[in-house]
């Protein structure tokens, strides 16, 4: 019986061979789409969870409110653990890190730059466990001199031997024994690292209540309220801070809280740190929960985007199979049967379109991971969770698609059926006009959502910034000059015709600022204002070309000018100094308990983008140290002299380091790395919007093409009646055009609300560009006309004799 009905099925698919490949092509896109980002999305959901303790394991955040400033952030002082570690019981374990990056190692005569030497606690391995290839995880970090390496970092250095002994040399000085060899820290990390060694601060360092510059976590005891534990912090805070401050700013911590101001710690679970964190300053770019919805939502609405191509152009089909139900009926099957038949049927669609989609998702997987920025492989496709979410969509197909189909056709009345009474009615067109509505709504949310994307990562990367990052050269490691070295090298390059200007500095646009908190004039110790800090020199406001509106650059012949600033203007509306504020001043608090130290302000320029354009621009301050924190080499070349530029920086870089490896970047594509998250999100939609109107007009074609055959002798007649070619062509397509338009009136409320919820998420953002509505309706109505006009001037031009013989 049960082969029977797949009998049936094989020859009504061989019957109408091209409805049934639309329909297996249509599906089979569908799936693959949702089954790419059923990858994308597990990936995203899977972060920090392959650690043995995971679900246990928490990250210290700290909230901050100052005046009007308010920001979480993940990094804290250095006590934090250890104390924390002893006044709690709910704490197994807690570890610090802290990143170093661009650090020079060697082994022999091999240099190598490493940009993720880990720096933390003995009890590293404890919390985040990793299997061990070489070495004694117990005792791979007791010594102070101890490194641990990752497996592929071990492969650069040693090869496949054994490197267990093995001396490696930071710098010019500092010598590291290899103690250890983990295997390497998996993709779906919120964090990576190469190379481990310990902290070892300085005793000062270890008792610095108020610094802020490592992450800290914690493994807590199976079965402990997270919650509870945070409850506990702010009697911490007054026992362990509260005299702290008072000794070193003079500041009472509930006075200073009664002033509005705020400060807190809570805990981050680490399996939601990659994609719901909140705080600022993170070790590695994390995801979003938003586009993880954002994608599940576009993949269930491809899926029925496919579904409803097969319900459509079943029921379509459904009175040329009148007969064979009435026929059956009459030899005895009863509607159970024929619902079985027709699930049957829809099933077997199904798994034909899954196989293919097999192959699709393995074909074009390398392009997905170009475009997600993934490093998905092929073996997932045989994961027993994947190849359970494709057999539960498989079902759901079978159960949404050949539902109606089931319930519609088991129903004619036989003797109806038999006599030719069955009604081609109007229920099943409006359905069927429907469903296709709803293919191009959907298809056109995608459209213009996709547009307002792509629209907002365009208008970021091309607004004015307020500095010239064109053709900006940044050399990493700067600090292996001397003072007189960066003072010959710069006046040794700028000779060169094709360099505009040579600059060191601590800190470049999009990577980050130093923190600190000031006074202005007559301010209480309560009120105290957050400012941003950027260590420069001389030539970084010409090189960059920052704006100046008041006042002066700094001089490199005034010795004083290490000990003044340069404030933009968010600094100068913070401290409320809007009437000539040169010359007035900002105080730094000393930390020692002496009092204030004074800082004048001896210009002001523009206000200019140094992070991202989520957030509004900060109060900054432009610190001159010649000597310290100049980290960056920043070289401004002239634009038909770009490579040459680069060549001749390298070369005075190898003289002078003694051929050290040379790393650069261009400051406009490092800055440009902000959007990345958008730029991801704008490329994915963008295929997905193409295939989603691939596949709603595959339906389209396979529909209007069915329809036209039930329509051949009303062609016929009105062809007799004189109608033109180009009269039959706009009949046949009104109602598609008018269905299009319907689609997209629907499709402009959803999209603008969605839309303008995800814009909130950016202080600096476009206005919602109404015409892109327009361009929605025009582009999809001439997708639609496109599509069907071929099939629609083929059967206009058809002998109406003929049409009428065919009737």
């Amino acid at each position: 019986m049960i082969s029977n009905f797949f009998k049936v099925a094989l020859r009504n698919m061989n019957k109408f061979k091209g409805y049934s490949f639309i329909n297996i092509i249509g599906l089979a896109i569908g799936l693959a789409c949702v089954f790419l980002i059923y990858l994308f999305v597990q990936d995203e959901l899977s972060y920090d969870r392959f650690y043995l303790q995971s679900e246990n394991i928490y990250r210290v955040a700290n909230r901050v409110k100052m005046g009007e400033r308010k920001m979480d952030g993940n990094t804290i002082c250095a006590p934090f653990a250890p104390t924390a570690m002893a006044d709690f019981p709910e704490i197994k374990e807690a570890v610090r890190v802290h990143f170093w990056n661009n650090v020079l190692f060697s082994y022999k005569d091999h240099q190598f730059v490493e940009d993720k030497l880990l720096r933390t606690d003995s009890t590293f391995f404890k919390i985040f466990s990793r299997p061990f290839l070489f070495g004694n995880p117990e005792k791979a970090l007791s010594e102070s001199h101890n490194i641990v390496l990752t497996e592929s970092t071990s492969k650069r250095y040693f090869g496949e031997k054994n490197p267990i002994g093995k001396v490696l040399r930071l710098g010019e000085k500092k010598l590291y024994t290899v103690s250890g060899v983990v295997k390497d820290v998996p993709e779906n990390s919120h964090f990576h690292y190469d190379l481990v060694c310990l902290l070892n601060l300085e005793p000062e360092e270890e008792d610095n209540w108020f610094s802020d510059y490592m992450q800290a976590y914690i493994l807590l005891k199976p079965g402990t309220d997270y919650k509870v534990l945070e409850s506990k912090f702010n009697d911490f805070i007054v026992r362990h801070m509260g005299p702290r401050l008072v000794d070193v700013l003079g500041i009472d911590l509930d006075a200073w809280l009664k002033m509005g101001n705020e400060f807190s710690y809570y805990l981050e679970p680490l399996e939601s740190i990659y994609l719901h964190t909140t705080t600022e300053g993170q070790i590695e770019p994390v995801g979003d929960i938003k586009y993880v919805y954002i994608f599940s939502a576009i993949a269930f609405f491809i899926l029925l985007l496919a579904c409803v191509n097969f319900l459509n152009l079943t029921t379509a089909r459904s009175f040329t199979r009148a007969r064979e139900v009435g026929v059956r009926k009459v030899f005895g099957s009863t509607r159970g049967l024929l619902f079985v038949q027709f699930y049957a049927e829809t099933l077997l669609v199904a798994l034909c379109s899954g196989v293919l989609s097999y192959f699709l998702v393995e074909l074009t997987l390398p392009y997905f991971n170009q475009i997600a920025q993934k490093s998905l492989t092929s073996s997932l496709l045989w994961d027993w969770h994947y190849i359970l979410f494709v057999l539960s969509v498989i079902v759901f197909v079978v159960i949404f698609a050949g539902s109606y189909t089931a319930f519609s056709l088991s129903g004619f009345r036989v003797m109806k059926v038999l006599r030719g009474e069955v009604q081609k009615g109007r229920i099943g067109k409006k359905i069927r006009a429907s469903l296709v509505v709803f293919q191009f709504t959907v298809a056109i949310v995608i459209l213009i959502s996709t547009f307002v994307i792509k629209g907002q990562v365009n208008y970021m990367q091309a607004k004015k910034l307020g500095f010239d990052k064109e053709r900006v050269l940044v050399v990493d490691r700067a600090y292996t000059f001397e003072k007189a070295e960066k003072e010959s090298i710069k006046e040794s390059l700028k000779k060169y015709t094709g360099i505009e200007g040579v600059s060191f500095s601590g800190m470049i646009p999009g990577r980050g600022t130093n923190g600190w908190s000031m006074y202005r004039e007559g301010a209480s110790n309560e009120e105290m204002i957050n400012f941003r800090l950027m260590n420069v020199d001389e030539d970084f406001i010409d090189l960059l070309n920052l704006q100046l509106l008041d006042g002066r650059k700094f001089d490199r012949d005034r010795l004083a000018d290490t000990a003044v600033f340069i404030a933009n203007e968010a600094a100068i509306q913070a401290l409320g100094y809007t009437d000539h504020p040169v010359g007035r001043f900002v105080y730094k608090p000393s930390f020692q308990g002496r009092g204030r130290t004074p800082v004048e302000i001896v210009g002001v320029v523009k206000n200019f983008h140094f992070d991202s354009m989520k957030d509004k621009i900060l109060p900054l301050f432009l610190h001159y140290t010649p000597k310290y924190h100049q980290r960056y080499m920043l070289v401004k070349l002239k634009a038909d002299h770009v490579m040459e530029g680069v060549k001749m920086v390298q070369k005075k870089w190898a003289k002078m380091t003694k051929g050290e490896p040379f790393e650069y970047f261009f400051l406009d594509h490092d800055f440009n790395s902000l959007f990345k998250g958008e730029i991801r999100v704008a490329n994915v939609l963008r295929y997905f919007t193409i295939l989603a109107f691939f596949i709603a007009l595959l339906g389209l074609l396979g529909l209007v093409s069915f329809e036209m055959q039930q329509r051949v002798k009303e062609i016929g007649i009105r062809k007799v009646l004189g109608s033109s070619e180009i009269n039959l062509i706009v009949i046949l397509s009104r109602n598609l055009c008018l269905s299009v338009i319907i689609a997209n009136i629907l499709a402009c409320p959803i999209t603008y609300y969605v839309m303008q919820r995800w814009l909130t998420n950016y202080v600096y953002k476009i206005d919602f560009p109404w015409f892109y509505f327009i361009i929605g309706l025009i582009l999809s109505l001439i997708l639609a006309i496109v599509t069907v006009i071929g099939h629609s001037m083929k059967v206009a031009r058809t002998n109406p004799i003929k049409s009428l013989r065919y009737e």
